[in-house]
């Protein structure tokens, strides 16, 4: 499963590179006074991929019941590349424009980032289990807005 993780996330960043090489995507763009926003709103996109209902099924009474083994490996791979990706981009908002409004929610989402990574680190594939969502958020320290 490694090796499909790492395969998958190798293509990912190639094509991000060919993009940089092509100027489809210009890192080095210091005239354009909304790549701060770019970077955090590509951070955000791959962060929203982050989240336990693409590890579970969502049951009627609000639990969660793991998905197949296959589903799982497929599921597995797009986090894992979103963990990669969106923590990519904060960290390209973080060190290239400190005084960015978006600053400060980059660090907080790395430092999520974090958290949510330990969640998903030990997952067994072929362990069933359920999750009651308002347990988990109360055990991730995690606000509902």
């Amino acid at each position: 499963m490694y090796n499909e993780i790492t395969k998958v996330l190798v293509n990912k960043l190639n094509e991000i590179k060919a993009d940089i090489n092509t100027d489809k995507i210009d890192f080095n763009n210091n005239k354009d006074k909304d790549q701060d926003y770019v970077f955090y709103k590509l951070g955000v996109k791959y962060y929203r991929n982050i989240h336990p209902d693409k590890f579970y099924k969502r049951n009627n009474d609000s639990t969660y019941e793991t998905k197949t083994y296959d589903e799982l490996v497929s599921v597995l791979n797009k986090i894992y590349l979103s963990f990669n990706l969106s923590e990519f981009y904060f960290n390209k908002v973080i060190s290239r424009y400190p005084q960015s409004p978006y600053y400060e929610d980059s660090r907080a989402k790395i430092e999520l980032l974090k958290k949510l990574y330990k969640s998903y680190e030990n997952a067994a594939l072929d362990e069933k289990k359920i999750i009651n969502n308002e347990k988990f958020i109360s055990e991730m320290g995690l606000n509902i807005l």
